[in-house]
């Protein structure tokens, strides 16, 4: 077989695999959803039903929906919005009931938009919380009395917080595809520019350090040049899973993994992670004529991978990385 023939056949598997893991991720979180959705409205249904009659009271709808908080499955803040977007309530926690948030304008709020005069329970897209500066999502179900509408309950929810219910697929799972589905992905998308990850290695770093403090990532690999990244999971070792900066920056990539507490089996502490990932940025970004090409981190094995503009690949320990500075690796420059 010729050489071009050879590259056409590997980049046709490429972009097959590509469309088989898109298919997934969209599937997965699509009936992530769904499920959260199942688990979510009747709490959420109650709660509104037993607000209707302290509704004009706020003290009494604070004492009302604090009460009924431990209903509602992996919530962190929970409060009432009339139906102009003006939160009536306090802001309810498990531990707190905080009142200088009544009377605040949410009608901007991502889940607040076209949502009135919807009368059924909604489950938002994930967003940056206000409050908390992390991945949120949002369920709002409709308080009516008879045919009156009143307003809304909302419960908002830390994304890295919510269990992942629909499993990762097996790599023999990929046969199930069907032709007719691959051909649906080929359908030509508006194209859009390439994010350049060199722009954004701040936000990756802090995406990459809390996927392997708590979302069980135990390996990384970072190809700047494609602006892709590699991930391997502690629950599933023998499988690598392949994402592009646009899908790590995205706020519903955590989703994609359950929270897990940080692998008792690393040798790499949490704050060492952040200097690797950090000194990984700076060797990137130092210099125009010796920079990485790739970079990765094993947190099980302690080793460090790095590849250079300049030479080949070197691996170490992660302590004798993070000892090594700046002169040793571009010498005066």
């Amino acid at each position: 077989m010729m050489l071009s023939q050879i590259l056409i056949t590997l980049a046709s598997n490429l972009k097959w695999e590509k469309n088989i893991y898109n298919m997934w991720v969209k599937k997965t979180i699509g009936e992530q959803r769904k499920v959260l959705a199942n688990l979510l409205e009747p709490p959420m249904v109650s709660i509104a039903e037993v607000c209707i009659s302290v509704w004009q009271s706020s003290d009494k709808l604070d004492q009302t929906l604090s009460q009924h908080f431990v209903t509602i499955p992996h919530c962190h803040l929970l409060y009432a919005v009339d139906k102009y977007g003006r939160q009536i309530s306090a802001n309810i926690t498990a531990k707190s009931i905080d009142s200088d948030y009544r009377n605040q304008d949410l009608s901007l709020r991502p889940y607040a938009v076209n949502l009135y005069p919807k009368r059924h329970f909604m489950l938002s897209s994930v967003y940056i919380s206000q409050t908390m500066g992390k991945p949120c999502i949002s369920t709002v179900q409709p308080v009516v009395d008879k045919q009156q509408f009143l307003g809304f309950v909302v419960a908002d929810f830390d994304v890295q917080d919510l269990p992942l219910f629909i499993s990762p697929p097996k790599a023999n799972s990929y046969c199930e595809i069907t032709q007719d589905q691959l051909t649906e992905t080929d359908v030509p998308l508006p194209k859009r520019p390439r994010i350049s990850l060199d722009q954004y290695l701040s936000d990756l770093q802090g995406v990459l350090e809390t996927l392997i403090s708590a979302h069980g990532v135990f390996h990384c690999q970072i190809h700047y040049g494609s602006g892709q990244v590699t991930l391997w999971q502690i629950k599933d070792p023998f499988q690598y899973r392949l994402y592009s900066a646009e899908q790590l920056l995205n706020a519903n990539m955590y989703l994609a993994y359950s929270k897990q507490h940080y692998s008792e089996n690393a040798i790499v502490s949490t704050a060492q992670v952040r200097e690797v990932l950090e000194k990984f940025r700076i060797l990137r970004l130092a210099s125009d004529s010796i920079y990485l090409r790739t970079s990765s981190l094993n947190v099980i094995n302690g080793m460090v991978g790095l590849s250079f503009s300049c030479e080949g690949s070197q691996y170490m320990t992660v302590e004798s990385f993070l000892i090594k500075d700046l002169v040793f690796w571009l010498g005066q420059e």
